[in-house]
């Protein structure tokens, strides 16, 4: 299996996604900024050391080899006869009536396809570490079982795929900034990224807007949704960088399945930002 698992790494492009995972020892060099692989820490969760040893799939493993990782195979298990895309059709299902809600401004009907779309994701992990919870129909607590789409392998693959997504995007800006940009990185945490744009390509928060809300910032605060610009016409630098990472070209190819075009986009631009904590931001607009 090892062998098989280290073919896939080497063949991962982002065309599609082979299930597989492995127990490794790693090494990063001395100056990687972005350590990609996680281990997990009893106290603090999941951390990302220089080195250890970690279970870790191949979108991961990939990455970590790009970062210059030195990679020893413990064990390894790939899955080969797996066919076709089990929650495609569901989850395309889910989105349209999502994306028609948020047409009709339906802020109920938006937040309950959110809700179920995103929780058939978390249900593929239903059980697998048993988590305590409170019924309030039963006034008591409860050891939470397994769901109708418990799946370990589905679990592991969705979560090391969106770990290894994030953390292209973190690389992506520590490789442009060894070319002479100055990306910083503010927070990271489940799928999006806080940062400062590069000196070079500076936007102004007028030229992130969508044209029909420039004359009224106000207005685009109050709107919340759709307001920007497509990322790839915001920042092309880095928009072009992301598409060498195999695992953001896999979830770009996700979304063409979807009918949907972007796979990354902006959800808020300042001026200025003070942060507080990984989930704690506060941002400063200026019509100048």
């Amino acid at each position: 299996m090892i062998d098989k698992i280290k073919k896939a790494v080497a063949d991962f492009d982002g065309s599609k996604l082979v299930v597989g995972f492995a127990d490794i020892e790693f090494s990063f060099p001395d100056d990687t900024l972005h350590p990609s692989l996680s281990v997990r820490d009893a106290k603090y969760g999941l951390v990302q050391p220089l080195e250890g040893r970690t279970v870790s799939t191949i979108p991961e493993i990939n990455l970590a080899i790009r970062q210059g990782a030195e990679i020893k195979y413990i064990e390894a298990f790939v899955v080969e006869s797996l066919d076709g895309f089990i929650f495609r059709d569901a989850m395309k299902h889910l989105i349209d009536k999502r994306n028609q809600a948020k047409i009709d401004k339906d802020k109920l009907r938006d937040g309950l396809y959110k809700l179920v779309a995103n929780t058939l994701y978390g249900k593929t992990g239903q059980g697998i570490n048993p988590k305590s919870g409170f019924d309030l129909r039963q006034t008591g607590a409860f050891t939470s079982g397994f769901s109708a789409v418990s799946q370990a392998y589905f679990a592991t693959m969705i979560t090391g795929g969106l770990r290894a997504s994030l953390a292209s995007l973190l690389v992506a800006m520590d490789e442009l900034n060894t070319q002479g940009h100055d990306y910083l990185t503010i927070s990271a945490t489940t799928d999006g990224v806080l940062y400062k744009t590069s000196s070079k390509n500076d936007p102004a928060f007028h030229d992130c807007l969508q044209d029909t809300f420039h004359d009224d910032i106000y207005k685009a605060l109050e709107s919340g949704d759709k307001i920007f610009k497509k990322f790839e016409d915001v920042d092309p630098i880095l928009y072009q960088k992301l598409l060498e990472f195999p695992a953001l070209v896999l979830l770009k190819n996700a979304r063409k399945a979807w009918d949907e075009d972007e796979f990354i986009e902006i959800k808020h631009a300042v001026n200025s930002v003070y942060n507080i904590k990984t989930r704690g931001q506060i941002g400063a607009y200026s019509e100048n």
